[in-house]
């Protein structure tokens, strides 16, 4: 028995399937192809990944075997500057870096990193306070620091085996601001999952 679905459905159950994060349609006329864009975002994560990771997320995920968490957005403000993507893995690790300047290798044009490392820790010191992250999952934070220079807050946990980090720099002008920031960021990164 066939099924006749108005064209004016198709466009519902394609607008609904992708809203509501379905990773298939509901129901595929006979003989009717999905265009490939639409099933691109039909089988995407349901959340976004920041434009300014999109080109190097490729490069990262053939370098390494480790799942890598982002966050949704980046949620760094008062700059207007691009920000210029770089980064690298290992079989056991990776690192995104964000700069105002491309090729950068100083502290004055590094805005930060994200960071995941299969069996490592906290280093010693690097955390001043625990907090609590979605799923249970224990945080750890410490406040943009300064001393000979200064070190940008960050935020790192422990989950499925590999300790994540986020560091970056315009998040808060306070460290209750920048821990808030911070958190956000690496509860959408783990709700996410893997990229």
């Amino acid at each position: 028995m066939s099924i006749f679905i108005h064209f004016e459905n198709i466009i519902l159950l394609t607008y609904l399937t992708i809203s509501m994060g379905w990773k298939q349609p509901i129901v595929r006329p006979l003989n009717y192809q999905i265009n490939p864009v639409i099933n691109q975002l039909l089988t995407q994560n349901s959340q976004p990944v920041p434009a300014e990771l999109t080109e190097i997320l490729p490069k990262i995920k053939q370098q390494t075997k480790v799942p890598i968490l982002l966050p949704s957005q980046l949620l760094i403000t008062g700059t207007d500057n691009q920000i210029y993507v770089g980064g690298k893995g290992t079989n056991n690790s990776y690192e995104i870096t964000l700069a105002f300047e491309k090729d950068c290798t100083a502290n004055a044009c590094s805005i930060g990193y994200m960071s995941g490392e299969k069996g490592g820790k906290p280093l010693d010191e690097e955390f001043s306070r625990e907090l609590s992250l979605v799923q249970d999952i224990k945080g750890y934070f410490r406040p943009l620091t300064c001393g000979a220079s200064c070190a940008p807050p960050i935020i790192g946990w422990e989950y499925q085996g590999v300790f994540y980090r986020i560091s970056l720099k315009g998040v808060g002008q306070s460290p209750e601001i920048e821990g808030d920031t911070l958190k956000k960021m690496a509860n959408s990164a783990i709700e996410a999952g893997a990229r």
